[in-house]
Order: C-alpha cells, then structure tokens, then sequence
C-alpha cells in the first residue's frame, strides 16, 4: 500500500511536467510581464499549481508515516476546493466574454463543454473526496480524478504549440489519455479485488464529459449553450 502512495506522487509529478510544457508558451515564458493576463488567470494558475502541489505532497506524507500532518495539510482542501471550483467557472465566464463578437459564436459555443465540465467535475471529484476523507481508499482515488482532470487543460496545449494540433484535436487526444489512465487504474483495482466504484464512477463523467466534446457542434448542443451563456455569461 505504501509504494501506492509513492507513486501516486510520482504521477502528479509527471501531471505537473505537463502542464508547465503546455503553459510555458502561452503564460510562463512571459514572466514577468505576462500579455493578455486577467487577475483572475494569474489567481486560478496559483490556486491550482497549489492543488497539485498538495497532489504531490499528501501522499508522500502517508509514505512517510506522517499521517498526522496529512491530515492537518489536508484541512486546506475545504478552503481551496471551494476557490478552485470557482475560479474554473469564472475563466470560462471571462474567456467567453473576451471571444464574444469577435470569435465565431458557434466555437464560442463549443467551448462552453470545456467550461462546463471543468468546473463541474471538479466539483463533484472534490465533494466526493471530502465525504469520504474518513475512507482513505475512496478518498485516496476522488483526489487523484481531481488531479486527471488537469491532463487535459496543460498537455492540450503542449500538443497544440508543440506538434501544431487544432484545439479540436489536441483535446480528443488528452480526453483518450485521460480515459485510459482511469481505466488503467480501474483495472487494478478489479485485479486486486478493491472497491471500484469510485474509479468506475470517474470513469463514466470523464466519458460523459468526452463525448459531450463530439458533439459540441450538434444543434442541440449549440442550442443548450447558447441558453447557458445567456444564463451564467
């Protein structure tokens, strides 16, 4: 059980390597004078690089026997989730109102899958890992989905800047990377006979969540966010 802690780290160290590849172009490289920047931007990359940090730390801590200190770090998580979950949604308020009149409407729409389902499942990973902070196992896994959903946001960009990907492309193939991940772990989890419901239930919303992408140039689809955006937006 300890070197599932171990790795656990050394996988989120691996999310972080990416999505500093991804960022760097577009946001890093331009330190300190960053173009185009919001307050909100430069707020929500510090709240989620402090999320992955703890990603990396938290673990680590059971590795090491320090479970007393992981669970006072982890009283954090109540504070920062919240913040989190509302950064994600006002990035996608503040990129729609940006690209408003002057992207196609119809992409501004698709976009609006991004949105929703990055602060969504955010929240629902984050909520379930706080209800079951009492169940290591269960928790344990809710926390790395809340990590997976980061793959997507930094390594799509790395492939855009880096291999010259559209946006469309680069973000099937980090939704695919994000599925196998999870049914990678599921299958270990069936392996060695561990409750899979959680990973199962990752699973289905990262799959919701891929498919509502295809189809983001659907009438219905288009239809749905066009309300939403004159709702929230």
């Amino acid at each position: 059980m300890q070197k599932v802690y171990r790795n656990t780290s050394i996988f989120f160290v691996l999310v972080l390597i990416g999505i500093q590849w991804g960022f760097y172009k577009s946001y890093t490289s331009q330190f300190p004078h960053f173009k185009d920047a919001t307050t909100i931007i430069h707020i929500h990359g510090a709240l989620l690089m402090t999320w992955m940090l703890l990603l990396i730390a938290q673990p680590l801590l059971i590795h090491t026997g320090k479970a007393h200190l992981h669970r006072r770090i982890g009283k954090v998580s109540f504070v920062l989730g919240p913040l989190i979950i509302a950064s994600l949604f006002l990035i996608g308020r503040g990129g729609y109102l940006r690209g408003h009149g002057v992207a196609p409407e119809h992409d501004m729409l698709s976009f609006i899958v991004l949105d929703m389902r990055g602060f969504l499942f955010f929240a629902i990973f984050w909520s379930m890992a706080m209800i079951y902070r009492k169940k290591p196992d269960t928790h344990m896994r809710y926390m790395i989905a809340t990590g997976i959903l980061a793959i997507g946001p930094g390594m799509g960009r790395g492939l855009i800047h880096s291999f010259g990907l559209s946006i469309w492309d680069a973000i099937t193939v980090t939704d695919v990377l994000e599925l196998l991940i999870v049914v990678v772990l599921l299958g270990f989890d069936l392996y060695r006979k561990k409750n899979v419901k959680p990973f199962l239930t990752i699973f289905l919303l990262i799959l919701l969540g891929s498919v509502l992408w295809q189809l983001r140039d659907s009438d219905a689809w288009q239809s749905f966010a066009k309300n939403y955006a004159q709702l929230f937006y």
